[in-house]
């Protein structure tokens, strides 16, 4: 499917509608930008994470915790070692 959307004067883009339910994006879903070569590649991050699922080894202290969870404590960690 070929479709051509325009950059906006805040550089941004729409994502055709076809485009957007054929892939099952919904309102706030997160995507990954990449590029390649010439081209601009956008995926969503959760397929990003999927991939790279197990190829992490997470600390001890996170083991058997849920992601949210870990995202959390990081974010008060790095806040906190910047004060």
């Amino acid at each position: 499917m070929l479709q051509t959307v325009r950059i906006s004067s805040k550089r941004q883009i729409t994502i055709p509608v076809l485009i957007f339910n054929q892939l099952g994006l919904n309102q706030g879903d997160e995507l990954v930008v990449k590029i390649d070569q010439n081209r601009i590649i956008m995926e969503k991050a959760e397929l990003l994470l999927r991939d790279l699922a197990g190829s992490l080894k997470a600390p001890k202290k996170y083991q058997n915790k849920p992601l949210d969870f870990i995202i959390k404590e990081a974010k008060k960690e790095y806040f906190a070692k910047r004060k």
